[in-house]
């Protein structure tokens, strides 16, 4: 248990004790900024859809 959490700790600092920033480490894990990619440009195609037929004239 205390290896995993300072395998953590090593993963989010750096060498002088700095905490690396979010988009940094997402940045870093090129697979989960894939996904995260992908599912954003679903979301909103899928949004922007929903948006267009909601706003189609009735009639």
């Amino acid at each position: 248990m205390d290896t995993e959490f300072r395998l953590e700790r090593a993963m989010t600092t750096t060498d002088n004790g700095e905490e690396i920033p979010f988009m940094q480490r997402l940045y870093n894990r090129i697979w989960l900024l894939a996904a995260a990619a992908l599912l954003f440009f679903a979301l909103s195609y899928s949004g922007w859809g929903m948006l267009d037929l909601l706003t189609i004239p009735s009639g």
